[in-house]
């Protein structure tokens, strides 16, 4: 599985804009969006927020 930093690159729902998080996934080159939807809901962000769950949405960047 890959590693990714994600950050926000404006407010989604109560996420803040410029937060970062990171994502486990086993989609390459970038994680698929069940995998991101996944963890925004478990950070416990709203569902406005997990609407977000598209990697087009993200700075994304691999760190492993």
């Amino acid at each position: 599985m890959a590693l990714y930093k994600l950050k926000a690159k404006r407010q989604y729902g109560d996420m803040p804009d410029g937060y970062e998080f990171q994502v486990s996934s086993s989609s390459i080159p970038t994680p698929n969006a069940e995998d991101i939807e996944k963890e925004i809901k478990r950070l416990g962000f709203n569902a406005d927020a997990q609407s977000y769950r598209s990697d087009g949405n993200w700075d994304i960047e691999k760190v492993s």
